[in-house]
């Protein structure tokens, strides 16, 4: 929103996907909604009771349920209604278009999140937990997202109550320092700083350990299809995938662009990408781009596999975290299921993609490749806060120990709990809020 004006707006929109449907819902918040809504509906709304009611525009009338909402006893913390019509889109339309000449506006995508934030019901964290419920593909991503939103990992909010007590021994010892010989500092508010200080950067240490983990989880495993052309890629990203989302030919090279694909195995959600041939004595300039598009997937994956029909290839292995060798036309070898050690020759995972043999035992490697530990946080913006906020703790732990230079002790404790608030919304920028509620619907 681009000024305070609009945030006091009367704001409304279908909460419910666009279509037909037995009932849909359409929200409507802001000071005045009770008051615009009495100019339609039949009968008086009572809050917090769902009633029938009719709607009338003209001659347009549909019976419909209604319920309001009294601030800040609601989801946006504003007066709310939530009307509940047939789900016809036209009747959807009419009303909207009813509610819009009385006065109301459009809702932004995310608007009625946005609102919670600005109200105090949500903090940033939530929202973007919410936004992954909704995102959620899979029951182990809708369980963390819920695990978020409903505040079960309470190490991020220690951290924050930590850092207040550290602000407030500092700030005891500043305020009496007048009455103190120089550098002379009070050893036991001194030890309470360190003390909190130390404690928080080690649970700051967890998280960050645990982003790789929360990320995966959150978004998926990301893994990379590469090797020589007509080597099999493209027939095992169907494999793994159970389906026909990549053209299998026996030219060499059918394949130009990157080609993604999810599976889920042991609940985990897994994206695979198939890539173009790595074929360094082409000249085609098409080609070139795939294979250059091919070496950035592989850098962006979580775990790469290199495929192959037991020909040599040239890879620095060492170039990735997470690695597995794969020799693809094994039609022969035996079905092993998820034992994929039983599998191997060597370095390789004997496959058959055409025949789907030992794909569950690739689908096992990969699993157990994933990271195990995951904590709350899970994506960049969070783990940029969580980093900054660690680091300026170090720095805080290094003047404290030396019992002088309070003042810089104080400021980068400052620095540390900016970057927690910051996490949590209370200083975050309109850019950085404007990304996460554009996540959102416009019902949402």
């Amino acid at each position: 929103m681009n000024s305070l004006n609009r945030k006091n707006d009367i704001i409304t929109a279908l909460a419910s996907p666009y279509g037909k449907s037995a009932v849909a819902i359409i929200r409507i918040s802001g000071n005045g909604c009770v008051e615009l809504l009495s100019g339609f509906l039949a009968k008086p709304l009572k809050v917090g009771m769902l009633r029938v009611n009719t709607f009338i525009s003209g001659s347009f009338t549909e019976n419909l349920m209604a319920v309001a909402y009294k601030a800040p006893k609601s989801y946006t913390g504003e007066d709310l209604v939530e009307l509940f019509p047939h789900g016809n889109p036209v009747i959807c339309d009419t009303i909207i278009k009813a509610l819009l000449s009385g006065g109301a506006r459009l809702a932004e995508r995310g608007e009625f999140t946005k609102r919670a934030f600005f109200n105090g019901k949500l903090d940033l964290m939530q929202c973007e937990a919410l936004a992954d419920i909704i995102d959620a593909q899979t029951a182990e991503q809708l369980e963390y997202g819920n695990k978020r939103y409903s505040g079960e990992f309470k190490s991020l909010s220690s951290v924050q109550q930590l850092l207040k007590t550290a602000l407030s021994s500092i700030e005891a010892v500043l305020h009496y320092s007048d009455e103190m010989e120089q550098n002379e500092v009070d050893g036991a508010e001194m030890s309470a700083v360190l003390a909190a200080v130390t404690e928080a950067a080690d649970v700051l240490e967890k998280e960050i350990a645990g982003f790789a983990g929360g990320k995966v989880i959150n978004d998926g495993f990301k893994v990379a299809l590469i090797g020589a052309p007509n080597v099999g890629k493209s027939t095992l990203l169907n494999a793994l995938t159970d389906s026909d989302r990549a053209i299998v030919t026996p030219i060499a090279g059918t394949t130009r662009d990157t080609i993604d694909g999810d599976y889920v195995y042991n609940g985990r959600k897994f994206s695979v990408t198939d890539t173009a041939g790595l074929n360094e004595n082409t000249d085609d300039q098409v080609e070139k781009i795939g294979i250059e598009r091919a070496i950035n997937a592989a850098k962006d994956a979580d775990a790469v596999v290199l495929v192959t029909d037991g020909s040599d290839i040239n890879i620095d292995k060492s170039a990735f975290s997470r690695f597995v060798s794969v020799k693809n036309k094994c039609d022969s070898q035996k079905d092993v299921g998820i034992d994929y050690n039983a599998a191997r020759d060597g370095e390789w995972i004997c496959i058959s993609a055409r025949e789907k043999i030992n794909i569950t035992a690739l689908k096992q490697r990969l699993f157990d490749l994933c990271p195990a530990d995951f904590g709350s946080v899970c994506n960049h913006r969070q783990y940029d806060c969580v980093v900054r906020c660690y680091d300026s703790l170090n720095a805080a732990k290094i003047e404290a120990k030396k019992a002088e230079g309070l003042e810089i002790v104080a400021a980068l404790l400052y620095e540390a709990y900016s970057a927690i608030a910051e996490l949590y919304g209370d200083r975050a920028d309109e850019s950085i809020l404007s990304e996460v509620f554009e996540r959102f619907c416009v019902g949402k």
